[in-house]
């Protein structure tokens, strides 16, 4: 479904049957409009996810197009290998690429690419002058549209014309003439009945106003090849110097860009201000590259010298092996819900379905790229799912243990989880939201995954569950159910355990794993980090028409030793052939070359001829490899590190700022060490492993701080209601309330790790990595929401020698007298 039209207004009326089904305090009639709410959800991510046939198949090929777009890491692609050509100065003297132009390049070309973040590219720098730009899943057309957006300098010029340009130009032109300071250009203008009017201009070689003065350009978007320009300050004083002295109807002002004059209208009015108008492109598309373009223009042009297709980075069998493990790993989670819930899991396992199809569908529906990190926020949306239902189920069990109804029970169980939830989703969405504006392109895959999954986790809850119990058990206790009756497994013991008693002990360890994870990670530094992150020497082999894959090729250089994990691609280039792609440590280059020189003619499919010579007949291999070796840029350099950096620290300031509103701010304190805790540990635990730290751990250790967040928040919204409601010494009902919740979090945990472990143990070597770094954080994050974020809050609550239920108690009653100033609860 690709129509906006229909999307827009089918958005709206979700949104109006949302808000209705919010202010309607009926269940009968609650439960009507949340069934066509569901329903009309459903429908429209199908739609998504299986479009009509005219829109599944590609007009060139024929074949099916997909309708989720997998990334460069899991589907391949294509490449663009360019040359970054030197500039001129202003004095017209040769200036040589260097390093800053190379990074200067890269950065355009992301912003020019990508400008939204939600298409997944790799960009790295080749060499001393070569840029390689890799993009998932493009076709002929979009290839060769994508070829001119590259190669598009974007070097704007507003020229004045020359008064007698329509006799002298022709003349210079043909060097019969000569007007100082001035040059010829060729110009074809169109008028409105599609007549092409060819004419030479005269324009003065001084540029008056130039591409660094563009402060705005956007696509027009009801005139067709129309861009809208709006000039800085500087040059809309340079428009007024340049205008205020023309005659009205008759000068003119040129508009040349990268050398061609695009359009030279008349000046109507004078002086002319900061906006203006580029017409004459064919379509809104070239519109849009335009508006691009000039937003970042480039200050080397670039020559597109190679595109060649690429197999996905982490290889056809590890993704097959991720998929069947993820599924199997998926289905094992479900299946101990419905076994532990019972009924309830039914009802459970269904709103697990419609959160699923409203993430998949939504993806679709937006075009948004499947990356890696992608799959990194589905694992921890399924995870903060199967949170909210078991936080739900675990209320109810309380709520049918005090001898309430069953109806009474639900309605009681959805009031109280209804914080937690709401608290534990709010707190990971900022996150998430933040990383999504902040934070470089590949973790911008997993925020908005995630994103996705934690609004359709929370209606698929607190709507679908709901909707579905009504109908289960009525909707008042005049008419019974279906349901009338719920029974839950209960392997967690009833045990009032003194956590609290033992947080000295646990400062102890946590303090010793932090300084022993530092320790490791300063200690190993640049060799802790993988290809992704250091660069190194990219190796290629040309071998014709024979193909190999990238398994054989990691194979046959298992058993080196070698610095770091090489990253092996296949690739094809139109009309020259295949080739196969390392990217290695510089150490390592000459070892994997000779090897694979030795055992690439016996990894092909060689074709074997006959010849005659002298009269005997012999076989001769059609075979020959060309080995081409090249520096390779880290794909995920200090700058995306310092942009992820600087996004997480917006996002822990964000969810300080959170806390502090709805719980207290030695609540936060608690929540950000229990963060910190958990993703120093985690990577310590990581580098000590011997593991490399690449791409795949980047989504790992976002999905172990998503995870952490939501579990100490759980933990908390706890410890908040039972100390406004139970007396006592604050440890003690702390501690309480965190056996309270312990069969909540070890249920949650549990499912989550088995279904990580089957990744671990079926997903292949890639994913190896990947699924033992989330099960390490799930561990970790378990621990540290019992004992090291609780404990903090009441260290610090102690430190500033406040009262901490006087606090919650005041900030409660605040909320009763002033309802709007914080998220009320219920149904």
């Amino acid at each position: 479904m690709d129509n906006p039209t229909i999307i827009f207004f089918s958005g709206l009326a979700i949104l109006g049957l949302l808000f209705w089904y919010l202010a309607t305090e009926v269940p009968r009639r609650k439960r009507a409009i949340g069934s066509f709410l569901i329903a009309g959800i459903a429908v429209l991510c199908l739609l998504a996810l299986k479009p009509p046939k005219f829109e599944a198949t590609n007009p060139q090929t024929g074949e099916l197009v997909p309708t989720l777009k997998p990334g460069i890491d899991l589907a391949g692609g294509s490449a663009f290998t360019m040359e970054v050509q030197p500039r001129l100065d202003e004095d017209g003297q040769v200036v040589p690429v260097n390093p800053r132009a190379i990074t200067q390049a890269i950065k355009t070309l992301e912003k020019r690419l990508n400008p939204d973040g939600t298409n997944d590219m790799l960009i790295q720098g080749q060499g001393t002058n070569r840029i390689t730009v890799e993009m998932p899943g493009v076709s002929a057309d979009e290839a060769a549209r994508i070829k001119e957006t590259i190669e598009l300098t974007a070097k704007l010029e507003l020229r004045k014309v020359h008064r007698e340009s329509s006799t002298q130009g022709p003349l210079v032109k043909a060097g019969k003439a000569i007007v100082p300071g001035h040059e010829a250009f060729d110009y074809s203008r169109t008028n409105d009945d599609g007549e092409e009017f060819p004419e030479v201009l005269l324009l003065n070689r001084r540029i008056d106003i130039e591409g660094k003065h563009v402060k705005f350009a956007s696509p027009d978007q009801i005139q067709k090849g129309v861009v809208n320009i709006r000039l800085s300050s500087e040059g809309g004083k340079r428009m007024i110097n340049l205008t205020k002295d023309m005659t009205p109807g008759v000068d003119r002002i040129a508009v040349v860009l990268d050398g061609v004059v695009m359009s030279a209208p008349v000046v109507n009015s004078v002086p002319l201000g900061s906006n203006f108008l580029i017409e004459g492109l064919d379509s809104y598309q070239e519109s849009d590259d335009l508006s691009a373009a000039l937003m970042n223009p480039l200050e080397n042009a670039l020559d597109i010298i190679e595109v060649r297709q690429v197999s996905a980075r982490l290889g056809s069998a590890t993704i097959h092996q991720g998929i069947n493990a993820g599924i199997a790993g998926l289905g094992l989670t479900l299946l101990f819900v419905l076994l532990y819930y019972r009924v309830s899991g039914i009802i459970a396992l269904l709103g697990l379905s419609v959160n699923i199809l409203i993430l998949f569908g939504a993806m679709a529906m937006f075009g948004f790229t499947f990356t890696l990190p992608g799959i990194a926020g589905i694992i921890l949306t399924i995870g903060i799912a199967v949170d909210a239902n078991v936080l739900i189920y675990e209320r109810l069990r309380e709520e049918l243990k005090t001898g309430k109804s069953l109806k009474h029970a639900i309605n009681s169980a959805y009031e109280k989880a209804f914080s937690a939830i709401f608290d534990a989703n709010i707190t990971t969405l900022i996150t998430a939201l933040i990383l999504f504006w902040r934070a470089s392109s590949t973790v911008k895959g997993f925020a908005l995954t995630l994103t996705i999954g934690i609004l359709a986790a929370m209606f698929a809850a607190l709507v679908v569950t709901r909707v579905l119990f009504w109908w289960a058990t009525g909707t008042d206790d005049r008419k019974e159910g279906m349901i009338k009756k719920l029974t839950f497994m209960n392997l967690i013991p009833e045990k009032t355990l003194d956590f609290m008693g033992k947080r000295k002990a646990a400062l102890f360890l946590s303090t010793l794993a932090i300084i022993a994870s530092l320790a490791f990670v300063g200690i190993k530094r640049d060799n802790a980090l993988g290809i992704d992150f250091a660069g190194g020497s990219i190796i290629k082999f040309q071998i014709g028409e024979e193909t190999i894959s990238d398994v054989a090729v990691k194979d046959a250089i298992a058993d080196l030793d070698l610095s770091k994990n090489p990253i092996v691609q296949e690739e094809s280039i139109p009309n020259t052939g295949n080739l196969i792609s390392i990217r290695c440590a510089e150490v390592d280059e000459n070892a994997i070359v000779a090897e694979l020189r030795k055992d690439i003619p016996l990894l092909a499919q060689v074709t074997q001829v006959e010849r005659e010579e002298g009269g005997v007949k012999t076989e001769a291999e059609i075979y020959s490899i060309e080995e081409d070796r090249d520096q390779v840029s880290a794909a995920l350099g200090h700058e995306f590190l310092w942009n992820s950096l600087i996004a997480l620290g917006i996002g822990l300031i964000g969810i300080l700022a959170y806390i502090t509103v709805r719980f207290e701010f030695s609540f936060a304190v608690g929540a950000f060490v229990a963060l910190f805790h958990d993703l120093i540990i985690c990577i310590g635990i990581i580098v000590i492993s011997g593991a490399e730290f690449s791409l795949i751990h980047v989504g790992a250790v976002l999905t172990i701080a998503g995870y952490s967040i939501n579990d100490t928040i759980v933990v908390f919204d706890r410890i908040r209601e039972t100390l406004r409601l139970k007396r006592g010494d604050v440890t003690d009902v702390m501690n309480i309330a965190i056996n309270a919740t312990l069969s909540r979090t070890l249920l949650t945990s549990v499912t989550t790790f088995m279904a990580v472990l089957v990744l671990y143990i079926f997903g292949g070597p890639a994913l190896k990595d990947f699924s033992f770094a989330i099960m390490i954080g799930v561990i970790v994050g378990t621990y540290s929401s019992i004992f090291v974020a609780s404990p903090i809050v009441l260290f610090w609550s102690k430190k500033r020698g406040s009262n901490l239920r006087r606090e919650l108690l005041d900030a409660n009653l605040e909320a009763q007298v002033n309802p709007a100033a914080t998220a009320g609860s219920g149904e």
